[in-house]
């Protein structure tokens, strides 16, 4: 689908937004969170929400006394996986729409899927395969060893889990690939900024005027939700772009971690020698309001958005880098 522009009905609920009165912003969109289930023979359990499909399902891990177990949900219901050959130390790296999970595990890159069975990652003739990233459709991308050269690294793409990995010969050297679009456009960060790979083609991301080095965190049907480091002052802003030639700064915005495909996002409030802001969804460049906290579970933090406004993420009453309740936040 590509760099595509907003929709009619994004435009009218553009302007219905900005055109906000007394009167009406009691129909504003609010939110309540519901915490995600645990084990029951882990009812205490922290955790880290890593992956979604878009539509109520997620992966993640939960922390056990050994290390950590791959877990989803699905259907309301939690299921625990452990990790691949037993292995107490897995991650995860993201969920395709059909439920299919990304896992690396004791330096090899495995799927799991919805039957709960593990599966490699085709390695090909590369050495030093790592898959970082799946996208809804189910395609990887991720880094190897140059076969010409084993001092640099070349960036890869699987078409699917099965398939064999090709190079992204377009790609800038020290690229970091950080998420793939419905369409098998690849977003990268790199250190002269992030950028859009598709076909051969290299698209830059252009930053704000004003605005230095910038992140990108994720891309869904061509815009991306990210930050870029002000020149003017420390900290960070959020960045929505619908195009790559066309940045917007939602207002009082420190980092955009994710957005859909017509421009609604959730990412952190600046707050100054802060940060930790409050959790907060945007339509464009407008605040449409904060997330609200579990009650005993004050830290808040959110990785993704799905096309009907609801928000994954985690909530905890100590520092999130620790775990916590995975989470979403729904409007009603």
């Amino acid at each position: 689908m590509g760099w595509r522009t907003l929709g009619v009905v994004a435009a009218a609920a553009l302007v219905a937004a900005a055109a906000v009165t007394p009167a009406t912003a009691a129909r504003m969109p609010h939110w309540q969170v519901t915490l995600l289930p645990l084990p029951a023979d882990s009812p205490n359990t922290r955790g880290y929400l890593l992956g979604a499909d878009g539509h109520s399902g997620y992966a993640g891990l939960l922390v056990t006394d050994q290390g950590y177990t791959v877990t989803t949900w699905n259907d309301g219901k939690v299921v625990v996986h452990g990790g691949p050959n037993g292995d107490n130390y897995p991650n995860v790296y993201g969920e395709s729409r059909d439920d299919t999970v990304l896992v690396s595990s004791q330096g090899a890159s495995f799927t799991l899927d919805r039957a709960g069975a593990f599966h490699p990652v085709s390695t090909g003739s590369f050495t030093n395969v790592f898959a970082s990233v799946i996208g809804p459709c189910g395609d990887l991308a991720g880094t190897a060893t140059d076969p010409a050269d084993p001092s640099k690294t070349v960036m890869l793409y699987w078409p699917s889990p099965s398939a064999e990995p090709s190079v992204l010969a377009a790609a800038l050297p020290g690229s970091r690939p950080q998420a793939i679009d419905d369409d098998g456009t690849v977003l990268f960060n790199h250190a002269d900024g992030p950028y859009l790979l598709r076909d051969g083609v290299v698209r830059k991301l252009t930053l704000p005027a004003g605005y230095g080095y910038s992140d990108a965190w994720s891309i869904r049907h061509g815009v991306v939700a990210g930050d870029a480091a002000p020149l003017d002052r420390p900290g960070a802003t959020g960045v929505l772009w619908r195009s790559p030639d066309s940045p917007q700064l939602p207002a009082k915005s420190a980092t955009i971690v994710a957005a859909t495909s017509y421009g609604t996002s959730v990412g952190t409030e600046y707050v100054p020698n802060s940060i930790h802001g409050p959790l907060v969804v945007w339509l464009g460049t407008i605040e449409l309001g904060r997330l609200p906290a579990p009650d005993g579970l004050p830290n808040l933090g959110a990785r993704f958005i799905a096309e009907d406004g609801s928000v994954a993420g985690a909530a905890s009453d100590r520092p999130l880098d620790e775990g916590g309740r995975p989470a979403v936040w729904r409007q009603v």
